[in-house]
């Protein structure tokens, strides 16, 4: 277990897809740790009201709602942060769009959704990093969250996978452009916690597939953004954190000593 980053001077660490799930939890975490969390959320923000009012409260929590699709709304998010005149210690860009692709679908149609996931894995990343080079602490960590589909792919995912390649391959360039005062590092999530809509059947394949059997949680990334955070010597770093999935032998052998 990796010891939770404290700051009694209330550092900043903006988040972006924080209105659910894994962005949900990070964002509680870090509020509850002491730092002040710049939240981003497209939809749905799942915070309980009573929560929310409490952490704005104490100056602590700012959600700001955008459309990381949108050019214009990515514009304004970006001017939003950089309004709130704060300095940002760290990052963590984890808002994904995960839908898989259509066969059926007309060109225009799989256009658009490939324009869609380079646009929210991509091009909004690099409209928010380098818009707000301005505001970020000397140290600062950023971290972004790919997939372990990056490297090995899902043809059912072919578009999600290439958005999330770029991803990694962009933010690899950003660990070089933006040393040696900002490190960026990147997590590679694999079975982290399934969905309500995923059968017994699914889970049980999915993680046959992996070394530990189990399914990791959210604490496992959390523990990975927070190793990523006090590594002060690493950067362009790729941790994978997929209960040793990448590295499990799918083929049927035994190995038997007589």
């Amino acid at each position: 277990m990796t010891e939770h980053v404290q700051r009694s001077d209330c550092s900043t660490i903006l988040i972006t897809g924080a209105g659910k799930r894994l962005g949900l939890f990070l964002t509680e975490h870090y509020l509850a740790s002491g730092w002040r969390v710049i939240a981003h959320y497209n939809t749905a923000n799942e915070m309980p009201e009573s929560d929310r009012e409490h952490w704005q409260q104490k100056e602590r929590y700012v959600a700001l709602q955008a459309d990381l699709s949108s050019a214009s709304d990515v514009e304004v998010l970006v001017a939003n942060i950089s309004a709130l005149n704060l300095t940002i210690d760290a990052v963590i860009h984890n808002a994904s769009y995960f839908v898989a692709d259509d066969p059926l679908a007309s060109l225009q149609e799989h256009w658009k959704l490939q324009q869609e996931m380079m646009a929210v894995h991509v091009m909004s990343v690099d409209a928010i990093t380098m818009g707000l080079i301005p505001r970020y602490a000397k140290s600062a960590s950023i971290v972004a969250i790919t997939d372990i589909y990056v490297d090995k792919p899902n043809q059912r995912f072919a578009s999600y996978c290439a958005a999330k390649s770029a991803l990694q391959n962009l933010c690899l360039s950003y660990s070089q452009r933006l040393a040696p005062n900002i490190r960026v590092n990147i997590i590679q999530p694999g079975p982290i916690q399934f969905l309500t809509q995923h059968s017994e059947d699914y889970r049980e394949k999915v993680l046959s597939q992996s070394l530990l059997k189990r399914e990791l949680g959210y604490g496992a990334i959390l523990q990975a953004a927070e190793y990523l955070q006090l590594a002060q010597g690493v950067t362009g770093a790729i941790l994978k954190v997929d209960g040793g999935r990448a590295n499990a032998n799918h083929y049927e052998q035994s190995f038997s000593v007589n």
